[in-house]
């Protein structure tokens, strides 16, 4: 049943920018930056300056 003609990354197996454990929050309000942490989402870090939830870089 189709086995052994796989032609893909398979079923979340791709990789995108900013994916992973490391990488960067940036703020959308003023552009500050700070480290992201290993499960910890962008989202849920307030930027140090404006206090805005920050969006992963």
């Amino acid at each position: 049943m189709g086995r052994g003609r796989g032609q893909g990354m398979g079923r979340m197996g791709g990789t995108s920018p900013g994916a992973g454990p490391g990488g960067k929050c940036v703020c959308p309000s003023c552009g500050a930056t700070a480290q992201h942490g290993i499960g910890v989402p962008c989202n849920t870090i307030k930027c140090p300056k404006c206090g805005t939830p920050m969006v992963r870089a």
